[in-house]
């Protein structure tokens, strides 16, 4: 059987085809099993951090750290339209206090997560990433 030449849109190597076969639900739960942080997020995937920034860069188009908190903070904007308060969304989502988290989802859609809730969770501008 013929070596095949390695995909020249992933990183190299049968790691990153694992990787690639991971739909996004699975992403989703990997990321959180790993607790937002993107050094875990690695030995969970059994690679090396600097191989999941490559492979996120290309599938993605951002590092993990960006990936993770703009699923977190769509993952809180979802609690809060359904009537969580701020700090019960930030404890559910493992964020380390309330101040953190408030900077973190104003990152991601320009508001405060008060603001996003004074809106019924929609709004314009950047309220969906």
């Amino acid at each position: 059987m013929a070596d095949r030449a390695p995909d020249p849109t992933t990183p190299q190597g049968p790691i990153s085809r694992r990787l690639l076969e991971l739909k996004l639900a699975e992403w989703q739960k990997l990321a959180a099993d790993a607790g937002w942080n993107p050094e875990t997020l690695a030995v969970l995937c059994s690679v090396s951090l600097r191989l999941l920034e490559r492979f996120f860069k290309l599938q993605f188009k951002q590092s993990p750290a960006a990936w993770m908190r703009e699923l977190r903070c769509r993952q809180a904007a979802a609690l809060i339209s359904s009537g969580y308060f701020t700090k019960d969304a930030a404890r559910d989502l493992r964020f380390a206090n309330s101040s953190h988290f408030c900077h973190e989802f104003k990152k991601v859609y320009g508001v405060s997560p008060q603001s996003f809730a004074a809106r019924g969770g929609g709004g314009r501008g950047k309220m969906s990433p």
